[in-house]
């Protein structure tokens, strides 16, 4: 049992440092469906835009390994991305009369830029009509957390939906052609569908999210939670500071809450807005200072005000993701409240798995010193690398 507090720590550090640098955002790509033409003629184009950093695991962009792809590298390595996307994605459906098979050429169409970097982009035109479905498996095999966010207008109907590359089936993006009418968009189309597609996102992206789930850490650290019947031998004074400390998590988590929300609402109804330039090293800043004041603390500074405080910066970093997928407008509130509301559910999760991990430690004579110091510490150096990286 004399090592145990050492190996307490050593699994704090395992699980920092294997999070990524640029932590909050996941492996995403982005589909965009468009109608072309009109009427039984209306045909789809397809748009795909995929990280640099992504396609790179499966086409070696960086051919001279000095950790920066070139737009001479992008170019060379363009047939090669060509036949991965021509053997990773397809698409069914019926040809219109006269025109070609329901099938995907995809060609070149140009660079952008996105809050984890660079995207290229892809474009196909197809003559499918009626039912049509899109099968994706890019990156099946190398990331099973990579998400597809699908979005665009099909035949007058916005479509708004997500998909996994590990998920059974293909996507629909069209339904049949109901009778005496055109064909409608399929996906998450409605209201419900939107919601609980991106309450799904919403916890994915908050369980994926590093960064915010070291804050979450961070605030939590020094609060002893005990579980279960009171203990023989806990006297009144003990059982009114667990009772505190129950009290105090729950305005902290709250707080956070509070203050994530309202910038994740604002900056995704276009009403502010905050660059990652400078959003993504003040997460990192955020979790050193909090983690710091476990260490020092300073008096009348509450860690519910510190966790609402912050929270605003967090919710610019759950911003970009919906920002990013361009959601109709007329689910954009659907897929807000999906979202925030999946966000809410994983720090449930998560707050709820470190409780229970605690457990074990919290009644240790070290564990002030090991969990709460140490971590601390730990989660100090983990934010300053961070820092590091997201400004250099």
């Amino acid at each position: 049992m004399r090592h145990f507090p050492r190996l307490v720590l050593s699994c704090l550090l395992l699980l920092l440092v294997q999070a990524p640098a640029w932590a909050h955002k996941g492996s995403d790509a982005y589909l965009d469906v468009q109608t072309t033409g009109v009427a039984d003629t209306a045909a789809l184009k397809l748009t795909l835009a995929i990280a640099i950093k992504d396609l790179d695991l499966l086409v070696p962009l960086d051919a001279n390994a000095d950790g920066q792809v070139t737009w001479g590298e992008i170019k060379a390595a363009l047939p090669a991305m060509h036949d991965l996307l021509q053997a990773s994605t397809g698409i069914e459906g019926d040809a219109a009369p006269g025109a070609p098979a329901c099938h995907l050429a995809w060609s070149y169409a140009g660079l952008e830029r996105r809050s984890d970097g660079t995207y290229i982009r892809f474009a196909s035109d197809t003559a499918c009509r009626g039912a049509t479905s899109f099968r994706y498996r890019l990156l099946r095999e190398q990331d099973a957390t990579h998400r597809l966010l699908v979005t665009g207008m099909v035949d007058g109907q916005a479509l708004l939906s997500t998909w996994s590359a590990t998920a059974p089936g293909a996507l629909s993006i069209r339904h049949a052609k109901p009778e005496g009418g055109a064909p409608v968009a399929a996906g998450a189309h409605t209201g419900p569908a939107t919601l609980w597609a991106y309450l799904n996102l919403g916890v994915h992206h908050l369980l994926e999210g590093y960064d915010h789930l070291a804050f979450l850490l961070a605030l939590v650290l020094p609060l002893r939670l005990a579980l279960g019947r009171r203990a023989p031998r806990e006297t009144d004074l003990q059982a009114a500071r667990h009772a505190a400390n129950w009290w105090a998590l729950l305005r902290t988590v709250t707080a956070f809450t509070v203050g994530h929300s309202i910038t994740l609402i604002l900056a995704t109804l276009g009403l502010t807005s905050a660059s990652p330039a400078w959003v993504e090293p003040a997460i990192a800043v955020t979790i050193a200072i909090t983690a710091l004041l476990n260490i020092f603390p300073v008096r009348h500074v509450r860690t519910d005000v510190l966790a609402l405080l912050f929270g605003m910066v967090h919710g610019y970093g759950f911003a970009s993701l919906l920002t990013e997928a361009a959601a109709p407008a007329g689910l954009l509130p659907w897929a807000l409240a999906g979202f925030n509301l999946g966000v809410e559910c994983g720090q449930l999760l998560a707050v709820a798995g470190w409780v229970l991990m605690s457990q074990v430690v919290q009644r240790q004579p070290w564990h002030g010193r090991v969990v709460v110091r140490g971590g601390s510490w730990l989660l100090v150096l983990v934010a300053a690398f961070w820092f590091w990286e997201r400004v250099r």
